[in-house]
């Protein structure tokens, strides 16, 4: 099991144009999997009668590639919190307790911070930490 690593506020905004960039990603393979809902209802009726259709590995990809990236950004410490808005945390050390530092997709650095227990509607700004 890997140890769980805290992040500095200069840690997790050097890490912020890798984490745009996935987050991105993310945002489009979920959006291709929205559009391939109807296709998947179908397939998954089609399977039992005839074993699939056409496009079942095209839409196996996508989902793998979405775990793939899933994986990925929290293999890096941060805790994906939410895709619909994006939102990520960084484990952070404060005064002995664990605070998050809070991202939200499209903002360029860390500027917010919340308990643990408060999530995105508790968060504060920096200058408070």
């Amino acid at each position: 099991m890997q140890e769980k690593k805290y992040f500095t506020v200069e840690e997790a905004n050097e890490y912020i144009p890798e984490l745009t960039g996935q987050v991105k990603a993310l945002i489009q393979l979920r959006n291709m999997l929205g559009n391939l809902r109807a296709e998947l209802d179908a397939f998954f009726e089609a399977i039992p009668s005839n074993g699939g259709d056409k496009n079942a590995f095209s839409h196996l990809q996508v989902g793998v590639e979405l775990k793939r990236l899933l994986d990925r950004i929290e293999a890096s410490g941060c805790l994906i919190k939410g895709l619909d808005p994006p939102l990520v945390d960084f484990p952070h050390m404060r005064d002995g307790r664990e605070v998050y530092l809070c991202w939200r997709y499209g903002e360029k650095e860390i500027e917010y911070w919340h308990e643990i227990d408060s999530g995105y509607d508790g968060r504060q700004p920096l200058d408070k930490l």
